[in-house]
């Protein structure tokens, strides 16, 4: 793309490669040139029918900083318009995309200015959809930790998702559905339940009931 002083060339990655940056040379008469990687979204705008055609740094460097933001919101908007995500995911799949962590952090601020991302609410709808599926409470807590959220960030944490006596009941009726031998059930059923991220205090005595029943229904 010629300029008025220089030209700005594009090249993004060859087809099939796993890279997510391009490079964007731009070659000045008397200065030489400059090169700069680029998120491959990026690379795209700069390359396409009609884009900015920057003719020096300065020029080249608002016009990045500009694409930059566009397109990174664009991803962020393009993301949650299929599910839903927390901050930590969206700063992974933006990084991973080839954007800095300054403009990361601010596309991250904007989202959650706009209410797009909203990590409490993404935890309560995960804890409550969760519960309901039969997760305990450590298990729910662990994902979402996963995924970047405290816990101590979601409204009525734990005790409008979980408590002890609806917990025991869901373990309970989990349990009960499992076959025994009579061969290790105690040590079966405990392995299922915790497995399933109910606390241990809840599977041991599930697992008694459990396997206790089922030893006098083989006697």
């Amino acid at each position: 793309m010629p300029g008025s002083l220089g030209s700005l060339e594009v090249r993004l990655p060859e087809r099939g490669s796993r890279s997510r940056r391009a490079r964007v040379t731009l070659r000045t008469p008397g200065l030489g040139e400059e090169a700069l990687e680029v998120p491959v979204a990026v690379g795209r705008r700069l390359s396409a029918k009609g884009a900015p055609e920057p003719s020096t740094r300065e020029e080249l460097l608002e016009t990045v900083g500009a694409l930059g933001r566009s397109c990174a919101r664009a991803r962020v908007a393009d993301l949650l318009g299929r599910r839903d995500y927390t901050s930590s995911e969206l700063m992974d799949k933006l990084r991973a995309d080839g954007y800095a962590d300054d403009l990361v952090c601010e596309t991250l601020s904007w989202a959650r200015d706009c209410g797009l991302v909203d990590d409490a609410r993404y935890g309560a709808a995960f804890a409550r959809s969760k519960a309901l599926a039969g997760w305990g409470r450590v298990k729910v807590e662990r994902e979402l930790e996963r995924r970047g959220v405290r816990v101590d960030e979601v409204e009525g944490w734990p005790e409008e998702f979980f408590d002890d006596d609806s917990e025991r009941s869901r373990a309970l009726e989990l349990a009960s559905r499992r076959r025994l031998t009579g061969k290790n059930d105690y040590e079966k059923i405990m392995r299922f339940l915790c497995g399933r991220g109910f606390p241990y205090g809840v599977s041991a005595e599930v697992a008694r009931e459990v396997a206790g029943r089922s030893a006098r229904s083989l006697t």
